[in-house]
């Protein structure tokens, strides 16, 4: 279970995220330093080793909040299919502070399985490029954003032309998004 985002963190709440029981004895320097379990650095991008935000270095509960030890990563999937019109997407994602990661074009019919995988915490948001530059602007494009775990943020039959943006999408512990974009 991950540790909370705010209010009090205990001995007990990061004994218990390594699977100890709560009320038995916990180190902050064997937590820290991997001696419950390495540090989940892979899948929980909140954690106390990536050193934003840390009032000191991973030694205080503070820098504990968010960590998930049982975190798996999550993946985005990408389905592009040009058939009447252009059709392009683009993914720019952020930790979960706000702070600029990557971002990625696809053109092009497409089909990646997945196109990227992101931490715990992590954000994006997709962009449904509208500047058609061959086939009808007029044509109705299926456009979807789906998570395995929270279903369909995005379902929509718009024209090609038609600008679409969608903000901020914070991926959960083993989530799969589907993106689907087929003119």
């Amino acid at each position: 279970m991950t540790i909370t985002l705010s209010g009090q963190i205990t001995a007990g709440n990061i004994g218990s995220e390594f699977g100890r029981t709560y009320s038995s004895y916990m180190s902050m320097w064997n937590a820290r330093n991997g001696r419950y379990g390495s540090i989940n650095t892979y899948a929980s991008e909140r954690n106390p080793l990536n050193g934003v935000s840390k009032t000191n270095s991973g030694y205080a509960f503070s820098d504990w909040y968010g960590y998930n030890h049982r975190a798996s990563i999550a993946q985005v999937r990408l389905k592009q299919q040009e058939r009447y019109a252009d059709a392009d997407t683009r993914v720019i994602r952020y930790r979960y502070d706000g702070a600029y990661v990557t971002q990625a074009w696809q053109w092009g019919t497409t089909s990646l399985n997945p196109w990227f995988y992101m931490p715990q915490y992590q954000s994006f948001n997709v962009l449904f490029d509208n500047g058609i530059s061959w086939g009808n602007p007029s044509h109705l494009t299926t456009r979807q954003i789906y998570s395995n775990q929270r279903g369909y943020f995005l379902n929509v039959r718009e024209r090609a032309s038609t600008f679409r943006f969608y903000d901020r999408l914070y991926a959960q512990s083993g989530e799969i998004f589907r993106i689907a974009n087929i003119s």
